[in-house]
């Protein structure tokens, strides 16, 4: 099946207006539609990551930030001035690790007391990324949340992994002795 010649004029159309605006594609806004011609996404559909760092597997994932509902009250001027008139909504992005699992009392009362000890010191050092939450299943997992207000690209990832994995390294070190 041919694709027509309009419809790849109009895929050229739309994808020289995103290269003529000046700004970066997200990840994943790019893609091949099923008659085979090159499609911009707006906004950019979800995408995900995996990668090792010191031995433990890192996923993370960006998705178009939901829209906020309208407020009820006027917003002041100061943030009315924040719009740049693109339309894109902002990003999350989420990245997150297992650690490993907190021991049961009855097989190490002694590491399980050490490990909730230190998983409370860290969290109350109020680290500005990284968060250790403990799951229902005894899992500890090291979790980090950022938001973009623009579509969040390739750059914006790897700099919110380097920062998350730098801040989080030394008490990973520390856990691991543990775990």
């Amino acid at each position: 099946m041919s694709v027509p010649t309009t419809a790849r004029l109009d895929r050229l159309h739309t994808l020289a207006q995103v290269a003529a605006s000046g700004r970066p594609v997200a990840m994943n806004a790019l893609y091949m539609t099923p008659e085979g011609v090159l499609a911009v996404a707006s906004p950019p559909r979800p995408s995900k990551l995996n990668f090792v760092v010191d031995g433990l597997m890192f996923h993370a994932s960006i998705a178009p930030a939901p829209i906020a509902p309208a407020p009820i009250a006027p917003a002041p001027i100061a943030l009315a001035n924040k719009d740049d008139g693109s339309g894109d909504p902002g990003s999350v992005g989420q990245i997150w690790a297992e650690v490993g699992m907190i021991p049961f009392t009855a097989q190490s009362p002694h590491t399980r007391r050490t490990l909730i000890n230190l998983l409370r010191s860290i969290q109350s050092m109020g680290l500005p990324r990284a968060r250790f939450v403990v799951e229902g299943q005894h899992k500890i997992l090291l979790f980090c949340e950022c938001r973009t207000e623009q579509p969040m690209n390739a750059d914006d990832l790897i700099y919110e992994i380097v920062l998350l994995v730098q801040e989080a390294r030394p008490f990973l070190r520390l856990l691991a002795e543990y775990l």
